[in-house]
């Protein structure tokens, strides 16, 4: 038998720990033969190993002045509601501004610091282009207790989503595997094997544009039960129903609701049509229960006010 993989891989690139490569296989980073694998793999001959390394870190981000939306605020605790086109936190390699940490430095020093570094306060995230409700932890033991909330399912999030097509049912679940793209580590796919994350996502439908069921558009109502990277945007395009404007997932970058309604005014959209609409959360020192909710943006409002609601929807 040959040599384990994660021991193979810290020999050829000693700038690794066999531990950080264990890590990076169960992140997906490594593939052999273009497959998932296991740090346990014996190596072959015949094998090929494709390796996507992380990016080099960013410096420390700086605060800035940027308003932010705030929803709520008490000594524990922020909830915002992010714009769209804000990245949470700088990227690995980029420029460390701009982003939201770099807002929430310049509204207050009360931020945790058990998360990791460079991301003080950020407890869970949403894809740039994504509007709508985030929770930021102030102290550590908070963001500690709103980490295992997460990591434990007990926090409910509510999606709002424009997508291409009327599905034939009202309502429907989603329960399909997601693993990173062997052809674009960006992306992410759906996969039957291992390695594969379980995914689940319930839906409803709230409200529609048109009454084709191919060439209207449907307001989904999205309940992940899974918090994986591109959730949503993967599932719906996998039942079909892709979300308008997404550049990784959709059919276009930019429409308009004229197409759909020539008598209504002019709405642009230049960004995928996903919003973060409600969260359910217990505070992480009274334990009560939390509801928050996020006005939709301002370009996605005049797609819902043209949108005939579905009986028991909106």
């Amino acid at each position: 038998m040959g040599d384990r993989l994660d021991r193979w891989l810290s020999r050829q690139l000693p700038e690794h720990s066999r531990s950080a490569f264990r890590r990076f296989i169960d992140e997906g980073r490594v593939t052999v033969c273009e497959n998932s694998c296991r740090a346990s793999h014996r190596m072959q001959l015949t094998d090929r190993v494709s390796f996507d390394p992380p990016a080099i870190p960013s410096p420390i981000p700086l605060p800035e002045d940027h308003q932010l939306q705030i929803i709520h605020q008490d000594d524990d605790l922020i909830v915002i509601s992010k714009e769209a086109g804000m990245i949470v936190h700088p990227a690995p390699g980029a420029a460390p501004e701009g982003t939201l940490v770099n807002a929430l430095l310049g509204h207050t020093e009360e931020l945790s610091t058990v998360g990791e570094v460079g991301r003080p306060g950020i407890v869970h995230r949403l894809d740039r282009e994504t509007s709508g409700v985030m929770v930021i932890a102030r102290t550590d033991s908070a963001h500690k207790e709103l980490a295992r909330q997460f990591h434990d399912r007990e926090i409910a999030k509510e999606y709002l989503a424009l997508s291409h097509g009327i599905p034939t049912t009202l309502s429907g679940e989603i329960d399909l595997p997601l693993a990173r793209s062997l052809t674009d580590p960006r992306k992410r796919v759906v996969r039957h094997e291992q390695g594969a994350r379980e995914s689940f996502t319930a839906w409803k439908q709230i409200g529609t544009i048109g009454d084709d069921p191919m060439n209207g558009i449907c307001w989904f109502h999205c309940f992940p039960r899974t918090g994986r990277t591109h959730q949503i945007r993967v599932h719906l395009r996998a039942i079909g129903h892709p979300i308008l404007c997404d550049f990784h997932y959709g059919r276009e970058t930019k429409l308009d609701i004229s197409r759909w309604d020539p008598t209504a005014p002019a709405a642009p959209l230049q960004r995928h049509a996903l919003h973060a609409w409600r969260l359910h959360l217990r505070h992480p020192t009274s334990q009560q229960p939390m509801h928050f909710e996020a006005p939709l943006a301002a370009d996605l409002l005049p797609w819902w006010d043209a949108s005939t609601p579905i009986q028991g929807g909106k």
